[in-house]
């Protein structure tokens, strides 16, 4: 009984040793690896005795459990974001994931989750830990086999290992373990360097070091609204799937408002993130730096550097944010300088909300209108997320009639399509983004054909989707429209960047997210000809 259970220690501290930290490493050919680690830890364990056991088997476990739950951490951040977990600043995602899962799975079925995953890292844990006292207490012949094993083991890892390439691809020994932790831990030092450096960033401001502040003159008189579409990525234009069904809404978008006196530019801007976290890209948006983590982000909110918006406000525009995700307390927001925050609560929705999304974008922009436009007296300067493209993508909304919006009552579980799906079916998922996207590029061409004449309007996404929808690997490039029924105003961007249409050449400079506040306080600071 006793080599049985050292044999599963073993195949356990195998398993443990290759387990990959990325997704596309689960295939057959990836864990016909040897980590040699494995073989020399196996002899130790056998070798020690009494005390040095007993520390042995801690340092074991705490390592390797440590491990294993970082490169699991991982694979998830890869799958959502496309990037590798930085535990120093991304604990806060663990927040956010059971907030999501709550809202979608429900708070129970969520708890039961969290509660199963705690108890199987418990049971691993404490099976790990028995089972290599167990492989300690080995004596005799199976002692002597296990051993054998593992000197085998040894001598073939170490000579394949001296015979490999140093760039070959797939190798088949590994001797990663130490090299991984000590690249955890210089992973953390530069975190807190990048801290140290933004430190320095915050200090520093073109657009505010003069004495005078921006005035936006070429603007004076029009509002400005700053939409952010979720999700919206440049796969979306690109995907061999997508892209003809992108074309075409986008070209019926440029022909619709070209015909209620119109015009559009269009480029690409690089997003700090992808896959999520977009609260990162609209901190990069305002405030002129590169938001790329929740300490860079914690550490803004705390500053006293000044947003696009506040500016905004400091020239004499009425600044409001339409947040319609949040629905808890964002003492975040007052960082952005808005005059005015309309959030779920009060942007007065009376409908049903469509899963995670609390209310369809038709009637974030019919709300803005209608309550926050028309009847201000002096020029509004608006941010709004639209959030209909937002993970799961089911419900989706379908357009209303814009004159019977209203107060949302009109979605009372009628205009909407889509059941519940699991996101194993990759097909039906990416089929529901792209259809979700189709809907808010739709609302924001209705709308701009409506209501965007006296306006400036800079539409964009936030971030590419999940790799589940874009792939691996996939450009951060978003992209952004321009549209006003003035020329001359956008006649004040730059040609290498933005071209005429509403859909950007893939030839035009892509430029950062974070670039765009001084963009707008520098080509619009200058009053056009005859705008008093």
């Amino acid at each position: 009984m006793r080599i049985i259970v050292a044999l599963g220690i073993i195949a356990l501290l195998f398993f443990l040793l290759v387990f990959p930290n990325h997704p596309q490493s689960f295939t057959f050919s990836y864990f016909l690896k040897l980590p040699l680690e494995w073989p020399l830890l196996v002899l130790a364990l056998l070798l020690a005795k009494g005390v040095t056991l007993t520390i042995l088997r801690y340092l074991v476990v705490i390592f390797l459990a440590l491990a294993f739950l970082l490169r699991t951490a991982d694979i998830g951040s890869r799958l959502a974001f496309d990037r590798r977990f930085s535990p120093l600043v991304e604990w806060h995602l663990l927040g956010d994931g059971w907030n999501l899962a709550s809202q979608q799975i429900g708070l129970v079925e969520a708890g039961l989750f969290v509660v199963l995953v705690l108890v199987i890292l418990a049971v691993l844990v404490y099976a790990l830990f028995k089972g290599l006292g167990t492989l300690g207490k080995l004596t005799g012949t199976p002692k002597a086999m296990v051993g054998g094993i593992a000197v085998i083991a040894l001598a073939v890892g170490t000579f394949a290992l001296w015979q490999q390439s140093p760039d070959e691809k797939h190798p088949f020994v590994q001797a990663n373990f130490i090299p991984e932790l000590i690249d955890r831990s210089r992973s953390m030092q530069r975190s807190v360097k990048d801290q140290q450096a933004f430190i320095v960033e915050l200090e520093r401001d073109s657009v505010t070091s003069s004495d005078t502040q921006p005035t936006f003159a070429a603007l004076a008189g029009r509002d400005v609204g700053f939409v952010f579409i979720e999700s919206y990525g440049q796969s979306f234009l690109l995907d061999k799937d997508f892209g003809p069904l992108a074309e075409e809404r986008l070209s019926t978008i440029e022909t619709t408002i070209a015909g209620a006196g119109l015009h559009v530019r269009s480029g690409w801007m690089e997003s700090p993130v992808r896959g999520g976290r977009s609260w990162l890209t609209h901190a990069s948006f305002a405030s002129g730096l590169e938001i790329t983590n929740q300490a860079r982000f914690d550490r803004l909110v705390a500053s006293d550097r000044a947003s696009l918006y506040g500016l905004f406000s400091e020239a004499g525009w009425h600044s409001v944010g339409l947040v319609p995700a949040i629905r808890e307390n964002w003492p975040e927001g007052v960082w952005y300088g808005f005059d005015d925050i309309y959030d779920f609560h009060n942007l007065a929705y009376k409908g049903e909300p469509f899963g995670w999304v609390t209310m369809p974008d038709q009637y974030t922009l019919s709300h803005f209108e209608n309550t926050i436009r028309q009847p201000s007296e002096t020029p509004v300067m608006a941010e709004i997320a639209l959030i209909s493209s937002h993970a799961p993508w089911t419900p989706l909304p379908t357009l209303a009639p814009w004159e019977s919006v209203g107060d949302g009552s009109i979605f009372d579980g009628s205009y909407r399509f889509g059941e519940p799906m699991t996101w194993n079916n990759r097909t039906r998922v990416r089929e529901m983004y792209a259809k979700s996207l189709d809907y808010s590029l739709s609302v924001v061409g209705e709308y701009l054909e409506r209501y965007g004449k006296g306006g400036f309007f800079v539409i964009h996404g936030d971030h590419q989707p999940a790799s589940i929808i874009a792939g691996w690997g996939k450009t951060a490039d978003v992209p952004i429209h321009i549209v006003s029924d003035n020329p001359a105003l956008l006649e004040r961007l730059p040609a290498d960047v933005f071209t005429r249409g509403m859909i950007p050449s893939m030839s035009s400079e892509s430029i950062p997210m974070w670039s765009m506040r001084e963009m707008m306080a520098t080509q619009f600071e200058e009053a056009l000809p005859g705008n008093n």
